[in-house]
């Protein structure tokens, strides 16, 4: 696989640069490759929570179904937020946000010291 462009200077790099991911995607569906292969087994069924009769097929591919489609759906989730946050890294909101938290902080600390001094006074 490709390894990220260093950082050279003060340019910001992308980590996961579009260029590199396709030619990555690229090399992998060249390989022929079987990804499934690598994927560890599924979990083993349990004896303590397995009945004395057989279940039936219908069932069991039921919950395969059920397991498969939840970690669909988990995967899903998991794109949404990582796009979300590629996309906030890219864009100035955070830094914005920064700064305006830094300004209230600064007048939050003036407004206190201007209490104490009141306090003193009195």
């Amino acid at each position: 696989m490709t390894t990220p462009a260093k950082a050279t200077g003060g340019k910001a790099t992308h980590p996961l640069p579009l260029s590199s991911t396709l030619h990555d995607l690229a090399l992998l569906r060249a390989s022929d490759l079987d990804l499934a292969a690598l994927l560890p087994p599924g979990p083993p069924s349990s004896s303590a929570n397995a009945s004395s009769t057989a279940p039936t097929p219908g069932t069991e591919t039921h919950a395969d179904d059920a397991a498969v489609e939840q970690s669909v759906q988990k995967s899903l989730a998991f794109s949404r937020e990582a796009r979300a946050a590629l996309k906030l890294l890219h864009t100035e909101a955070v830094d914005k946000e920064g700064a305006r938290v830094d300004s209230l902080r600064e007048k939050l600390e003036d407004v206190v010291e201007g209490l104490g001094r009141d306090t003193k006074a009195t």
